[in-house]
């Protein structure tokens, strides 16, 4: 019997080993090592590095690069530097210290986009969606609960934006429960056709995946020559809290 016990107790106490380890590696902190480079001159630069959404970032110099201190969860790094383009680095891609190359706002060459405005902009089904201005006529503030398919447009664009670039800009998506991933489709047209990105994958040949767009890397797509002023954004099966769209063009 004695021996029955000590088999338990011993039992118990390797399973309490193991969970205690697990927790300990679970919460272990591995300290990465960032240096800013200028992209253009290779030179380190100052700036500051945040962890996910934190809106606390970890500051560093030329001279003393910053040091993150990442948990394991940690998804995301995001480098900013005054006068240069952000840059965002998945935690995968890091080992022990990291070069992160950012660009220089002031070399960015082309046209310089111009606000498009969302106000006014019919929703369908009526009352389904909740489009509110954002801080300027070019931001819009949805909100509601989308069961199979909903959205707004706009016929009032004229015919000039053919050939034009159309660049948006997505905020605070995290709040936002989006089915599959699939955020947004931007549609045109009266036949509603999709309208295709410059450079990112859609979700089903259709819609955006759900992410935040840095400043500087708007998605863009190129309004085609047929354009006959419909544009539009559809949702989905989703739960849209707060997520703000910006709208440009070039």
């Amino acid at each position: 019997m004695k021996s029955r016990h000590a088999i338990i107790i011993a039992a118990i106490i390797g399973a309490l080993g193991a969970i205690i380890a697990a927790l300990i590696i679970a919460n272990r902190t591995q300290e990465i090592r960032i240096d800013l480079i200028d992209m253009e001159t290779g030179e380190r630069i100052p700036g500051r590095i945040f962890i996910d959404t934190s809106e606390t970032g970890f500051p560093g110099t030329a001279d003393n690069p910053a040091t993150v201190p990442l948990k394991k969860g940690n998804r995301f790094i995001r480098a900013e530097s005054p006068g240069y383009e952000p840059t965002l680095i998945s935690i995968d891609n890091l080992g022990s210290s990291r070069n992160i190359e950012l660009r220089p706002i002031a070399s960015v060459s082309g046209p310089q986009p111009i606000p498009l405005s969302l106000s006014g902009w019919q929703g369908w089904p009526e009352n389904q969606l909740s489009v509110t201005r954002g801080e300027n006529a070019n931001e819009a503030v949805i909100n509601g609960k989308v069961d199979d398919a909903a959205g707004f447009f706009s016929t009032s664009q004229n015919t000039a934006l053919r050939g034009r670039t159309l660049v948006l800009y997505f905020t605070n998506t995290d709040n936002s429960d989006f089915s599959l991933n699939r955020m947004i489709k931007v549609i045109y047209n009266r036949q509603d056709r999709v309208l295709q990105p410059v450079a990112e994958p859609l979700v089903n040949g259709e819609y955006l995946p759900a992410r935040d767009t840095l400043a500087g890397q708007g998605i863009e797509f190129i309004i085609p020559e047929d354009f006959d002023g419909k544009l539009g954004f559809v949702f989905y099966q989703s739960e849209v809290n707060n997520l703000k769209i910006t709208a440009w063009y070039k």
